[in-house]
């Protein structure tokens, strides 16, 4: 017996919004690879440039501490600018894209050592609002069970990517201002991928996607927050400092984009297994922290740096995986989307941290492993606490309904007036009930119960209700 019509344009419409998904994820994903080749190319061509004007532990310290602080800031500004006005990512993007066009082309070419880096920092800084908007994108398009492999494989492509572009000329690319028009490719396709071909059709899908995210925010658990930048921090700090990966082992039998292969590895690993479970892929980027150690025991001995780099990349893949999601997962839970980007803001404070303590202590070993001993065992004490409050509900703490009310309350500035109103509505009482218990008219009643709802972003009463109780 076949289906009925209803049915069948049921499954059809469906298995539209399904493609419309899969769609617009795999475009995220594109957007993201090339987002991620633009900068890391732009990024690395900074860096070889430096070394031809300056010693290899400056250019280290440069890059890798003051660049990576100056990403975090971008992420920070990006975070700042959508929150104050959501929905403005895409005009955010191209404008990045812009200026970091106009900062690299001095930053990979000046003879100066001066514009080198006064060019080369403000290109950071527009890294760090393009890695927001990505990450915002992510947080939006990609769905939860897919959003870790999403990353994994946008990152994964981009590295294969740039080894690709490492072979072209010779492997001179990088160190020539050829790269430049790669870089300009690149920043194009991403603006078109950006540009809505459809404003009638497509407009309206993609803002009712962010709408099921942003019209109904939540509150985030500061606590949680908090505790969540602690463990990204700590983590990318005992990496670094482990293995900073250093300037120095460049242009011998170091190749940069080569050894990244092993990064993508560990992502696309890191990716599938953090979708599959997001436990295990937690506890796999724990259980990763213990390379830096095998790293630093083996220095001593006679094995290729090429080791070195090639298992840092590969740990640092579970990392990077495990911080990206986590802060994605509480923006999109929390609906506070300019949270998105705070696990690579905390990370790359933490990339910086573990770089300069091995610049500090470079050369002494003992020292080094000491500090970073230290920084492993605090970073697995956070790790179980935030284990405990992500993953184990018994030992969540719930809030009371008071807790709730007040923080529902401050969130959205309700005067007492409107709280008391909050209170009966909630009860599910009448205006001429409310009228009576607060001995003021309908009229009065009816004029806060419409800034109740312009405060909430509410159309009515059901609505509201509704809202506060998810």
């Amino acid at each position: 017996m076949g289906l009925s019509p209803v049915k069948r344009e049921m499954e059809e419409a469906g298995k539209i919004r399904q493609n419309s998904g899969m769609k617009k994820m795999l475009r995220t994903v594109l957007v993201i690879a090339l987002c991620f080749l633009l900068t890391s190319t732009g990024w690395l061509s900074w860096e070889y440039h430096l070394l031809g004007q300056m010693p290899a532990d400056r250019v280290d310290f440069y890059t890798m501490v003051t660049g990576y602080l100056l990403q975090a800031a971008g992420i920070g500004l990006f975070a700042c600018l959508i929150r104050k006005k959501a929905n403005t990512e895409r005009s955010v993007l191209r404008m990045a894209l812009v200026m970091h066009m106009i900062f690299m082309f001095p930053a990979v070419v000046s003879p100066y050592t001066a514009a080198t880096l006064i060019f080369g920092f403000l290109m950071n800084l527009a890294c760090g609002v393009i890695a927001g908007c990505y990450l915002y994108e992510l947080t939006v398009y990609a769905p939860a069970d897919r959003r870790a492999a999403s990353f994994g494989i946008a990152y994964a492509v981009s590295i294969l990517g740039s080894w690709l572009l490492s072979v072209i000329d010779g492997g001179r690319l990088y160190y020539s201002e050829k790269v430049l028009l790669i870089c300009v490719i690149t920043a194009a396709a991403i603006w078109l991928l950006t540009v809505r071909r459809d404003p009638a059709e497509d407009e309206s899908e993609e803002d009712s996607d962010r709408e099921k995210l942003i019209r109904q925010k939540g509150a985030p658990d500061r606590k949680l927050v908090l505790t969540a930048m602690l463990i990204v921090i700590l983590f990318s700090t005992v990496n670094g400092s482990a293995f900073g990966f250093p300037s120095a082992d460049l242009g011998g039998a170091v190749k940069v984009e080569l050894s990244r292969l092993f990064y993508a590895a560990g992502l696309m690993i890191a990716g599938f297994v953090s979708d599959r479970s997001r436990r295990t892929g937690a506890i796999c980027a724990l259980t990763a922290l213990m390379i830096p150690f095998v790293i630093m025991s083996l220095r001593a001995e006679s094995i290729s740096v090429v080791i070195f780099w090639a298992l840092g990349y590969f740990a640092f893949g579970f990392y990077a995986v495990y911080r990206i999601i986590l802060f994605s997962d509480m923006a999109s839970e929390s609906r506070q989307l300019w949270l998105s980007g705070f696990g690579l803001m905390a990370g790359r404070i933490g990339d910086a941290a573990g770089e300069a303590i091995c610049l500090l202590l470079r050369g002494r070993l003992t020292a080094l492993v000491a500090v970073t001993a230290v920084l492993f065992v605090a970073a697995v004490g956070v790790f179980f606490r935030i284990y405990q409050m992500l993953y184990l509900p018994e030992y969540k703490k719930e809030r009371s309904e008071e807790e709730h009310f007040a923080a529902f309350s401050a969130e959205h500035d309700l005067s007492s007036r409107e709280q008391d109103m909050l209170r009966l509505l909630l009860e599910k009482k009448s205006n001429s009930t409310i009228a009576d218990e607060l001995f003021i008219s309908e009229n009065t009643v009816k004029f806060h119960i419409h800034n109740l709802l312009q405060k909430t972003g509410c159309k009515n009463r059901n609505e509201l209700i509704s809202y506060y109780r998810s």
